[in-house]
């Protein structure tokens, strides 16, 4: 009797040594989380296909979400060999067209893909409207292949969520909050910077901006800060070249944020990396990827990423 005793008391020990580790061996799945750029031009303006305006894919596992949606965006996705059809959302951070411009194309290239799976979509005040101005622009296109093809209805696929800031979305993989930005000339609430939480990084995007402090504490810590930049001299120039001189610069530069302030907000929000994107001006062959990252390195010291278009971004690094 006290043998078993024994035995039996030991092998609980040993079960209870055990449990703490085996709980530790085995974490919870985590989805693969993938951070591809698909335009980096900031402006509506088509120069080259090079850089087209701003749009950047979060992969999350086989979800896509995409963030803004400027002309091209369908095809820098395609490009990238990722399907249309997968996907799960789109978070606009204003309605510029050449943030949105593509919106409509996505919607109606991933229907025509087989996109079946709900979409939700979050954007400013006006993103409601856009969308039911998209389905009555197609809507001969979308009755036919209804009837002919045997389509789902994407009106009923996709629903609109106009946000304030705060937290917008939330699921088992992924937490999304926004944070209302200056952006000249849009109103207070017409603008906003995303936070993307997922797989144990997160990610923020910051929109068209001006210097704005608040975008430090928002982006406090985050992995990869994705953030827009206005180089002064260079935009001086294109608007000389341009006309309507001194009037176009300053208007232009009123609504961004210079290298060096992009620099400031990420030191003080001692963010991981900084991914340069929506360059203004983006052709101006005097600034360089190294006059892009100096201008921004005299305030950031971490590392810099000078934003291409189809340049995925590390994320484990």
């Amino acid at each position: 009797m006290f043998r078993l005793r024994s035995t039996l008391i030991a092998t609980l020990l040993l079960t209870a040594a055990l449990l703490p580790f085996t709980a530790t061996a085995a974490p919870a799945e985590q989805q693969q989380v993938r951070l591809i750029l698909l335009g980096t031009k900031g402006g509506p303006s088509l120069l080259s296909d090079q850089r087209l305006p701003q749009s950047t894919a979060l992969m999350v596992g086989d979800d896509l979400y995409l963030l803004d949606a400027g002309y091209g965006a369908s095809l820098r996705l395609v490009q990238a060999g990722i399907p249309l059809a997968r996907l799960k959302g789109v978070f606009i951070t204003h309605l510029h067209s050449d943030h949105v411009l593509d919106y409509p194309s996505v919607l109606m290239n991933g229907w025509a893909s087989g996109l079946k799976q709900p979409v939700r979509v979050f954007g400013p005040p006006g993103t409601q409207s856009m969308t039911d101005n998209t389905w009555k622009t197609f809507q001969v296109d979308i009755g036919l292949r209804i009837d002919d093809e045997g389509k789902p209805d994407p009106r009923e696929l996709v629903t609109v969520k106009e946000i304030d800031e705060g937290m917008v979305y939330r699921d088992e993989h992924l937490k999304v909050s926004a944070l209302r930005v200056p952006h000249p000339p849009f109103k207070d609430g017409q603008a906003f910077a995303y936070k993307f939480e997922t797989g144990g990084k997160t990610i923020v995007l910051s929109g068209d901006l001006n210097y704005f402090p608040p975008l430090a504490r928002f982006a406090k810590d985050a992995d990869v800060l994705i953030n827009e930049v206005v180089h002064v001299e260079a935009v001086e120039r294109l608007a000389k070249r341009i006309g309507n001189g001194s009037t176009l610069a300053k208007a232009i530069i009123s609504h961004h944020v210079t290298a060096e302030n992009v620099g400031r907000i990420a030191n003080e929000a001692g963010v991981k990396k900084l991914v340069l994107s929506h360059f203004v001006p983006a052709d101006d062959p005097l600034v360089t990827d190294d006059v892009w990252r100096k201008a921004v390195g005299d305030q950031y010291k971490g590392p810099i990423v000078v934003g291409r278009d189809g340049m995925e971004i590390n994320l484990n690094d």
